[in-house]
């Protein structure tokens, strides 16, 4: 397995490679070794940091350590990590700060009951965004209910 990347509460995994830490409420992605093998030559992506802070505050930021340990990844140190929840909504924000609509983002995929989401559609409510990104999230949802 690939060693996880030191990270912080202000540069945290998220997106695909924190939805592919397993949880115990059985939201995320699946593909664990696909992410974390070390013959997948990829590097980890998707740190996350202060311009998704801004955005989102802390919210869903969490130490996700002993999900590591369960996974058997190895970590350099504490693995500050999105909840499933937070990693969608970082993902949507990063597409519609970028001038997109997050297509590729589908919460079917990730969180299959209607609670789940609804933490995904909470976090991103209370996003700060401009008008125009505003109304990317609202396309964006649309196409999710």
């Amino acid at each position: 397995m690939k060693m996880l990347p030191v990270t912080y509460p202000d540069n945290y995994l998220s997106g695909i490679a924190s939805l592919n830490l397993p949880c115990e409420e059985g939201t995320g992605d699946w593909h664990m070794l696909g992410t974390f093998d070390e013959r997948n030559t990829k590097p980890i992506q998707f740190l996350a940091g202060r311009d998704l802070i801004e955005v989102l505050g802390t919210e869903g930021i969490e130490d996700r350590s002993q999900d590591a340990d369960r996974a058997g990844i190895p970590r350099s140190g504490i693995v500050w990590a999105s909840n499933h929840a937070r990693a969608i909504a970082d993902m949507v924000v990063r597409s519609v700060i970028s001038g997109r609509v997050a297509s590729h983002v589908c919460l079917d995929d990730w969180m299959p009951e209607e609670d789940q989401k609804k933490r995904v559609l909470y976090l991103l409510d209370k996003a700060k965004l401009l008008p125009a990104q505003r109304a990317r999230v609202r396309q964006w949802v649309q196409t999710q209910l």
